[in-house]
């Protein structure tokens, strides 16, 4: 069963390929991605991939906010619980919110692609967001310098996925942009109440 849920591993690569496209601005990568209806719940499945790199990026707090490092099984149990919990939310809640904005603007057709193809995106996203998150521990770079490394990944994260769901929805860029937005205030949001409940763990 687990074989049908999480995608494999030629999958993974062909659909990784398929966003190199988009992002260069290739609607043809596209037909790299499983759309179907097999395709569109094996998607949600890509959060297996992305699990331990987010439980990586959720150590970070440990450096920065020391108190909330766990000190028992049971604490860090209860950390990684919750913040596999929220990232779970995060993962979940764009494609009801997709749902919503598909059926507001007409484009219910576009609905499974524009979740599939978000949900390979968060799996680069998770991947390029470890960089800086690794480099805090592997190399002598000041905070700050971390810092700006960080927001710059960050804003560039936001910029190739406006790309990414421009292509997919035909060049258009006023969908886009609010799709973008709307994405993006929900997953600060999501991390505000994880930081809020992981703070007071």
């Amino acid at each position: 069963m687990a074989g049908t849920l999480v995608p494999s591993k030629q999958e993974a690569g062909r659909s990784l390929a398929g966003l190199f496209y988009l992002i260069l601005k290739r609607p043809e990568g596209l037909r790299l991605i499983d759309a179907s209806p097999d395709g569109f719940w094996r998607s949600f499945g890509v959060f297996a991939w992305a699990w331990p790199v987010q439980c990586f990026l959720w150590t970070g707090m440990w450096r920065a906010l020391p108190d909330t490092r766990p000190e028992t099984a049971g604490e860090t149990f209860r950390f990684f619980f919750v913040s596999t919990s929220f990232d779970v939310a995060a993962w979940v809640a764009p494609a009801v919110l997709l749902l919503a904005a598909t059926q507001l603007f007409g484009l219910s057709g576009k609905f499974a692609q524009l979740v599939v193809v978000n949900n390979w995106f968060g799996l680069l996203a998770a991947y390029i967001g470890f960089f800086p998150a690794a480099l805090r521990y592997l190399a002598p770079v000041s905070e700050t310098a971390n810092a700006y490394l960080s927001v710059f990944v960050y804003l560039m994260v936001i910029w190739l996925y406006y790309r990414v769901i421009r292509v997919c929805l035909g060049g258009d860029m006023m969908l886009p942009v609010f799709i973008t937005i709307v994405m993006v205030v929900t997953g600060i949001t999501i991390s505000e109440l994880a930081f809020t409940a992981l703070g007071g763990a």
